[in-house]
């Protein structure tokens, strides 16, 4: 089924960002309580897509999931396709909502743990009733920043999706072969979409996020 780049945009952004999110949250969650040799190390790795280029993460992400990587024991075909589009976008969308996320857990008042266990609390309740709520602003602006990171990705797109019409071809990818092309009206049009998605995600996100604190 072909679909606009719209509307593989909006899909691709959301399974991306709900994929990375899960993720992201596991693994500030995990650094965040354990300390082990290597942590510096492991959380560099996890912000290194912040600094590099897409098209490198793209590169890597092209030799992992080709024939000689783990894209050779897999049954069906990964690279060129919608779910490549999402592996690239949640790549993308991943260091900002784990970034966003650890720094949160870090602004939380270890006194409202204490008083928790005092009460006879157990450490599920304490995350349930006192970790989610008070990192509730952190996990909304994490998931935000990560979709409206995703929704934007372009070089690691190119990378491990490519550019096909009806198939992998999203409004970023779209709004490069209109320019190349010299199809500047269709091109505008284009970014006129991505401009308003993301600026509604955002002033969404500003409006919810102050009735958090």
């Amino acid at each position: 089924m072909t679909q606009s780049p719209l509307q593989l945009t909006f899909e691709v952004g959301m399974m991306a960002t709900v994929s990375a999110f899960v993720l992201a949250f596991g693994a500030a969650y995990f650094m965040h309580h354990r300390q082990f040799k290597g942590k510096r190390l492991l959380e560099t790795v996890f912000l290194l897509p912040l600094i590099l280029p897409p098209t490198v993460i793209g590169l890597y992400a092209l030799i992992v999931l080709g024939n000689n990587g783990i894209g050779g024991f897999l049954p069906v075909t990964i690279l060129f396709t919608k779910q490549a589009n999402v592996i690239a976008s949640a790549l993308a969308a991943f260091p900002l909502i784990y970034q966003t996320i650890r720094l949160g857990l870090k602004q939380l008042d270890a006194e409202w743990y204490e008083a928790g266990r005092v009460l006879g609390g157990s450490e599920r309740q304490l995350f349930t009733y006192v970790t989610i709520p008070l990192l509730l602003p952190a996990l909304t602006s994490g998931f935000v920043l990560g979709f409206a990171r995703s929704i934007g990705e372009f070089g690691i797109t190119m990378m491990i999706a490519g550019n096909i019409p009806g198939e992998t071809m999203t409004l970023a990818t779209a709004i490069y072969m209109a320019t190349i092309n010299g199809d500047m009206k269709q091109a505008l049009i284009w970014s006129g979409w991505l401009v308003g998605l993301a600026f509604l995600v955002l002033w969404l996100s500003e409006r919810y996020g102050k009735r958090q604190y």
